[in-house]
């Protein structure tokens, strides 16, 4: 504490930035390090720091096991600082889950760099986690030092382990004992002050691009968090090379549903417009259904997604045999007195009935087949044993067509009035376009946004306002600059063969 400076937030500044430095190596084992609580010896130690580094392990052990007042954790370190030492700390190997022995102690040392003493506590976290030091003869790793090598503390560059190391690791998992680090560490935020170089963006900070080798080759971020001069974006469909990609550029292609709309950068913004689809209520499947949510809802298509190709709707006869029960097998939905029954005129509303074309359903899904053949039809769906208070996954989807002009909503067959459709195409798009859930036109291709009315120029397209794809508000301009570069140089040649033919003359 004194060593670092005798502050409270200058200690806790570096010691949160130690443990960025920490979690950067294992992050490459799909593990985050966590600080979860931090205390400071300030007015003096409360076990004697001295004599050779495994007593003090077994001592600090002791005091830890004893004095719990820090908040959850699966291993705790004491950080000591030595004028001059031959070991640079000590833990418990392979015990990092057991709770009375996971423990380490760390040696900071006269002149060590932040980076260095981070190695050092990687490495004993690595024995904690039933690694052994690095045989450099054979161990190899990708960084340019490995971390559980010996040497590494004095090496620049960054590091990573070794495959030897993750060997030793995942070892230490199959013997089943890593279970604690399954666990998801409580954090209170409220505490949390950010840090430059965890490779977070936190409050106050244009980015973070990590340590300063990373920073170095990151072309967008400086080493203090702060973007470089004339980087316009850091990231996102619409960002490339630290700056916006041209108005019009596609970043979210429409799927395969006819009921999503396509999305463009509007060239100010790294991120791709607002997720836009046809408003809700349009027609769509050669009209006989509507769009719902940027999704055409079909029962068809809801068959076909659970059992295949070749499944589709049940006829009403197979809805009438499974949708008249209030059981798990068919109902109209569920609440916390048990499974509603189907109204006469909401059973296409209830749980999907599909018919099958062969004579036993496959299906990959985890759930029991209910199958009844009524009418020479096999009809069938799922049960996925939910008890009521869940939602049963085979439930009909709002905006499925279950009658002439209505549809499902909340298991109930409504008039397909209430999705308040209200756009004249003809006249408000000039039937050029489609209205999108914002109310705007989203024109077809070849016309300009927002009525549809007019053909699109050469360098405008299809889409909306809202989708990024409209003319560009500076064409004009950039067209008055063509004509006047264009014109000027017309301006001087005539200019000069004018004088060169007077001059002919004289």
């Amino acid at each position: 504490y004194d060593y670092m400076g005798a502050d409270k937030d200058a200690v806790t500044a570096k010691i949160v930035q130690l443990f960025s430095y920490v979690n950067s190596m294992f992050a490459r084992l799909n593990l985050t390090i966590v600080l979860s609580s931090l205390e400071l010896w300030t007015e003096k130690n409360k076990i004697p720091t001295m004599g050779d580094v495994e007593g003090l392990l077994q001592r600090f052990l002791q005091w830890k096991n004893v004095h719990r007042v820090l908040r959850l954790q699966d291993i705790t370190f004491l950080f000591v600082y030595r004028e001059q030492s031959s070991y640079t700390g000590a833990s418990s190997a392979r015990k990092l889950c057991l709770r009375n022995h996971a423990g380490g102690v760390a040696l900071y040392r006269r002149a060590m760099t932040l980076e260095a003493f981070a190695v050092v506590v990687a490495q004993l976290l690595g024995l904690s986690l039933g690694m052994a030091y690095d045989d450099p003869g054979r161990c190899h790793c990708a960084g340019a030092a490995c971390v559980m090598q010996a040497s590494s503390v004095h090496s620049a560059g960054v590091k990573a382990f070794s495959s030897c190391s993750i060997r030793d690791f995942q070892r230490f998992l199959a013997a089943g004992e890593g279970h604690c680090l399954l666990n998801r560490p409580a954090m209170d935020t409220a505490y949390k002050a950010p840090v430059c170089g965890n490779r977070v963006v936190e409050p106050g900070e244009a980015c973070d691009c990590g340590t300063a080798e990373e920073c170095q080759r990151d072309p967008c971020c400086t080493i203090g968090c702060r973007m470089r001069r004339g980087v316009q974006c850091l990231s996102g469909p619409c960002c490339r090379n630290c700056q916006f990609v041209k108005r019009g550029t596609l970043c979210r292609s429409s799927s395969e549903d006819e009921c999503q709309l396509k999305e463009y950068c509007n060239g100010t913004s790294g991120e791709c417009t607002p997720d836009l689809w046809v408003m809700d209520g349009h027609p769509c499947s050669r009209n006989t259904a509507f769009c719902y949510q940027g999704v055409c809802q079909t029962a068809n298509k809801q068959c076909q997604k659970v059992f295949g190709r070749g499944a589709k709707n049940g006829p009403l006869a197979c809805y009438e045999e499974i949708n008249s029960q209030s059981d798990r097998m068919g109902h109209c939905g569920s609440n916390r007195h048990g499974y509603q029954r189907c109204a006469w005129k909401d059973l296409r509303c209830g749980k999907l009935v599909c018919e099958y074309p062969g004579s036993k359903p496959f299906t990959k899904e985890k759930a029991a087949v209910v199958y009844a053949r009524v009418q020479n039809t096999l009809c069938v769906t799922l049960d996925y044993m939910k008890p009521p208070m869940e939602r049963d996954p085979m439930l009909v989807n709002d905006g499925t067509v279950c009658d002439d002009h209505k549809i499902c909503l909340n298991q109930q067959c409504v008039p397909a009035t209430v999705l308040n459709y209200k756009c004249e195409m003809k006249i408000k798009c000039h039937d050029h376009g489609v209205c999108n859930n914002q109310g705007s036109c989203h024109c077809h291709p070849g016309w300009k946004p927002p009525t549809c009315q007019e053909r699109a120029g050469a360098m405008g397209g299809s889409g909306s306002s809202s989708s990024g794809d409209g003319e560009s508000k500076g064409l004009p301009k950039l067209w008055l600059l063509l004509t006047f570069c264009l014109f000027v140089p017309v301006a001087i040649g005539l200019v000069l063969m004018v004088l060169r033919r007077s001059s002919l003359r004289h």
